[in-house]
């Protein structure tokens, strides 16, 4: 089956979520990875003004922005164009045959990643599958995960399970994420607060304490995203 159409919605990403973790987020410690931004998936959604992907758009740039300031490493998924049946296999019973096009494999104008990032090609819901994310984490020192992105129940949630049974900290930014609608992004978010990492907001991570002391958090927030 192909995508589906998702409509507009909006999370209140204000509410609390039943975090069993208070892990503080340190840039020297993370990578941030933006997920699955690519113009095939997120042509689905209406991106009418205050639906959740244009806010997960705008909130992954911010992060995008923070990580760049901070020095710290920014990794994308990309899942390619025109794949061969043998490397897609059952994705192919469930998605269809997958992206046509270099255009539909891109990613999104809003997102495009600067010189200094990553760009993974992505074969399955996890972004751990067939890349090196796991030695690019080693390798930078880092065992902290911050994930944006699209889907949150599918390659984000299976990502940040992943990511927990190697014993690397997920951050799940709920409001630099967007979904098929209300129900699967809050169920999501749910199961990773409880399950396997914490869910955050985007302004928890840049007004955080290890955020540079120089530029309040709310300020740097507008700065980044215009």
């Amino acid at each position: 089956m192909p995508l589906p159409s998702i409509d507009t919605y909006s999370l209140d990403a204000q509410s609390p979520w039943p975090n069993r973790t208070e892990w503080q987020l340190d840039p020297n410690r993370a990578l941030l990875l933006v997920h699955d931004m690519q113009n095939h998936f997120v042509d689905a959604f209406d991106r009418s003004p205050g639906s959740q992907i244009e806010t997960a758009v705008q909130r992954s740039r911010v992060l995008r922005d923070f990580f760049h300031e901070a020095g710290a490493p920014v990794v994308y998924t990309a899942q390619p164009p025109s794949q061969d049946p043998a490397d897609r296999q059952l994705l192919t019973d469930f998605w269809g045959p997958g992206l046509t096009n270099e255009h539909a494999a891109g990613i999104i104008d809003e997102l495009a990643p600067g010189e200094q990032d990553a760009v993974l090609t992505k074969w399955r819901y996890s972004a751990f599958y067939r890349t090196d994310l796991d030695y690019r984490l080693r390798n930078h020192g880092r065992d902290q995960l911050v994930i944006a992105g699209v889907y949150s129940h599918i390659g984000c949630l299976t990502t940040a399970l992943e990511a927990y049974m190697e014993g690397i900290q997920v951050f799940f930014v709920a409001d630099a994420q967007a979904d098929f609608d209300l129900e699967h992004h809050r169920m999501a978010l749910d199961y990773v607060a409880g399950r396997c990492g914490q869910v955050c907001t985007t302004d928890e991570i840049v007004q955080g304490p290890f955020a540079p002391a120089r530029v309040s958090g709310e300020r740097r927030v507008e700065e980044m995203a215009s």
